[in-house]
């Protein structure tokens, strides 16, 4: 890790919140003042600085792009980790094999499922066993060339599951795909593309939340949420410093993956460690590469309906986000590593402790306005009503970027729901959004590994999906 930036940038930073604490303390305005403005501040910094090289992300974007050529026909392999997926995954290799212009070898590398998925698709796909530990392979007779691998392994975790099939794919091109995500036509075809280019090393594509405008407020939040941050990953990956590509929906070079190590088998978020991990390994290597966004790779995936759901999905993401960073800290403010180390780190590095800081502010906000003096009570409305102005305004900024880059792409909430969704985040999604990395910290502490999808606990699959000559044959090939 470099010394000369990252330890006078951190004591700049824990000095404001210093004076800031010591202010709420001693009962001192000014120091008080430094705190929420200081948060405020940041929060409005790095929004306009994402949405600044979004802009610049886009117009490139939009001068450079070509559409693929459908008629050469490319072979990508897809890699589905997948545990106790019965219930969507048939509706997910569906629109695997229903792809434009690809060829898809499919490898659903199977967790320890014990929902019947194995033999549902061993009994759909007519596949047959290769190899005494527990792998099937069949052709799909509705496109022509496209395989599926079942991959039947123990209960090993994702990252080793991953890699299973990163070993069982014979392409160059590999997409990490999870079960619950669907795809539009083209989305293989655009994003395997993206590796015409040989310095192409890993490539995301854009994922939107299905069921929006039929879904809970939950639902509506996320989707807004993930239109916003994959509009922001267009303009990161453009400047160079993006640093998170989906395995929701995501692509990599394989031999370069296998160059690094492949995916991590302990972290709880191997699709922002394996990044990192990129960014390090070539740079060090001084081998030329890209972290590209596949704006017109569309897929579509599921979200946390509950609040409780998406609380634990969120703990897990920020505590892996600790780990990666405290992973990799000797990258940040490291000049080797260029606006990556320089601007983009730094940045990460304070969105590590914004949420304790975060909730100090709300707190003296809260407290000014309920019980402080009347010039407390207008200081902290004004910061509310500013805040809440500066928000709407800038999502109307980005919501006509979005539609000037996509046309053909419209906001699946009605206006009505979009602009309450809109106004009522930083009152109520944003908390529950703080109240998971707070809990998220004492996973860090604790080193709390714990990975698990809410769909899990449903009902398990029908019994007729369970065929006994098949399950047995599955439950032999496990063992």
């Amino acid at each position: 890790m470099n010394l000369k930036l990252y330890p006078l940038f951190l004591a700049v930073f824990l000095t404001v919140i210093g004076l800031s604490v010591w202010g709420l303390f001693t009962g001192n305005p000014e120091r008080i003042a430094w705190l929420t403005i200081g948060y405020l501040s940041f929060e409005v910094f790095v929004s306009v600085f994402f949405f600044t090289i979004t802009s610049f992300g886009v117009a490139a974007w939009r001068r450079d792009y070509r559409k693929p050529d459908a008629s050469v026909i490319r072979p990508v392999s897809v890699v589905i980790a997948a545990h106790n997926e019965s219930g969507c995954i048939l509706e997910t290799l569906d629109s695997v094999f229903g792809q434009v212009g690809i060829v898809p070898h499919c490898i659903v590398a199977s967790d320890g499922s014990t929902d019947g998925m194995n033999e549902l698709l061993i009994r759909t796909f007519d596949l047959k066993r290769v190899d005494g530990k527990g792998t099937w392979s069949g052709e799909i007779s509705e496109t022509p060339g496209a395989r599926l691998t079942l991959l039947a392994l123990p209960k090993v975790g994702k990252g080793k599951v991953l890699n299973a099939g990163v070993e069982a794919a014979d392409s160059e091109v590999l997409i990490t795909l999870d079960a619950d995500t669907l795809l539009a036509p083209t989305a293989l075809l655009e994003l395997a593309a993206a590796f015409d280019d040989k310095t192409t090393a890993a490539a995301g594509g854009f994922i939107y939340v299905r069921g929006a405008d039929q879904g809970n407020w939950m639902v509506r939040h996320q989707y807004v949420e993930f239109l916003r941050n994959f509009m922001w990953r267009i303009g990161l990956a453009n400047a160079r410093i993006c640093l998170q590509v989906s395995g929701a929906f995501g692509a990599f070079r394989r031999s370069t993956l296998l160059r690094v190590g492949g995916f991590s088998e302990t972290t709880l978020v191997e699709d922002y460690e394996i990044i990192f991990r990129l960014h390090e390994r070539l740079t060090e290597e001084n081998i030329p590469y890209r972290i590209r966004m596949v704006p017109t790779a569309v897929a579509y995936t599921d979200s946390p309906r509950t609040a409780i759901a998406f609380i634990k999905q969120r703990t897990r993401w920020f505590a892996g986000f600790l780990n990666t960073l405290t992973e990799y800290r000797r990258m940040i403010a490291n000049p080797g590593h260029r606006a990556l180390g320089l601007v983009m780190l730094p940045i990460k590095t304070i969105d590590a402790i914004l949420p304790v800081w975060g909730v100090i502010t709300l707190g003296v906000l809260l407290s000014a306005m309920f019980f402080g003096h009347e010039s407390w009570r207008w200081y902290a409305m004004s910061l509310f009503i500013a805040k809440w102005t500066y928000d709407l305004v800038l999502m109307g900024l980005m919501v006509r970027l979005y539609r000037g880059a996509f046309p053909d792409r419209p906001i699946a909430l009605t206006r009505l729901k979009f602009i309450f969704t809109v106004l009522t985040e930083a009152f109520c999604f944003h908390w529950f959004r703080q109240m998971a990395v707070l809990n998220a910290y004492r996973w860090y502490v604790l080193r709390i590994r714990r990975w698990e999808q809410s769909r899990w606990t449903l009902a398990p699959a029908p019994v007729s999906f369970r065929d006994p000559a098949v399950t047995l044959a599955a439950e032999e090939s496990q063992s």
